[in-house]
């Protein structure tokens, strides 16, 4: 496997609090990397050791860049990073002198920079960016980022505050941006059914430790459908015997649950037959969120 991003037993210690412990994060060329934790779990941290804002107590972190330039890595962290007072185009002409563009190219990349984000058409408007609705304001900010030819975009909570949508402008330009630019994204969000959306790559972090890192694909195989069946009461003998006839799971004192649908209506059966009333039999669709509880362990502030 091909990693962009690599960091061994990162630690970072602010004040006797352990901010992050031991996080070893593995994110491939290529993929869009969705971390997800509770406020306080270390994201912006991690994200702020990378960008090099950070330097870790203990532990070390690889870049392997195809190239060592600045703008190689670019990154929005919080409030998008743009001029309000100037427009769109003059903040990008101010970007491209950061960057020691040329003049006779500087025409032809804000062009093409506002168009990639869906923007062109403020290539002649003098409105200053404070008059941008958010979402503009976010997207201008990544035209900006992309003036370097980043190869790992790095955004932290790029969704929040969107209405719907800027969401869904959103999902769509990290989606082409990943596809046909071949952008590597670390993107951190609350927004979990949206990052379930153009996701390829989680990793679920908790406390300062990251706890897990799964593929999309491997994720979505732990989501399938189950049926829930809520008894009045668990005979803890009995439902062993059955477990041996059924693939069931034991989800609290008084609810079991099934993958396979076809077996329901033999296990209901079955269950009366052991003297055990179902009082509520119910298909759920488990979503990324139930994931995120189960491997946090019930911590519900994300």
């Amino acid at each position: 496997m091909d990693y962009i991003v690599r960091t061994h037993n990162l630690s970072k210690v602010y004040q006797q609090t352990k901010a992050l412990d031991q996080v070893n994060m593995n994110i491939p060329r290529g993929a869009i990397y969705g971390f997800i934790g509770e406020n306080g779990a270390g994201k912006s941290t991690v994200i702020r050791i990378i960008t090099g804002l950070a330097n870790p107590t203990e532990g070390t972190f690889e870049l392997n860049l195809r190239e060592n330039r600045l703008g190689n890595i670019a990154a929005l962290v919080e409030s998008p990073a743009i001029h309000l007072t100037l427009s769109a185009k003059k903040n990008l002409e101010f970007q491209c002198d950061l960057l020691g563009i040329k003049k006779e190219s500087k025409e032809k990349i804000i062009k093409e920079m506002l168009d990639i984000v869906g923007l062109d058409y403020l290539y002649r408007v003098k409105k200053p960016a404070k008059s941008f609705s958010l979402g503009m304001k976010q997207r201008l900010a990544i035209a900006m980022s992309l003036i370097s030819n980043p190869e790992l975009l790095i955004l932290d909570e790029p969704m929040n505050g969107l209405d719907p949508v800027g969401i869904k402008e959103m999902r769509e330009l990290i989606l082409k941006l990943n596809q046909e630019k071949g952008i590597t994204f670390l993107v951190s969000s609350h927004i979990l059914e949206e990052l379930d959306r153009i996701a390829t790559v989680y990793g679920f972090i908790s406390r300062g430790k990251l706890l897990t890192e799964i593929s999309s694909k491997e994720l979505h195989e732990k989501l399938k459908s189950e049926t829930i069946i809520t008894l009045d009461y668990i005979d803890k003998q009995a439902i062993e015997k059955i477990k041996k006839e059924y693939p069931i799971i034991i989800k609290d004192e008084t609810s079991i649950s099934i993958e396979d649908e076809s077996l329901v209506k033999s296990l209901v059966n079955e269950l009366v037959k052991q003297n055990m009333t179902p009082v509520q039999v119910k298909r759920m669709n488990r979503t990324i969120e139930d994931y995120y509880f189960e491997v946090i362990g019930g911590v519900k502030n994300v």
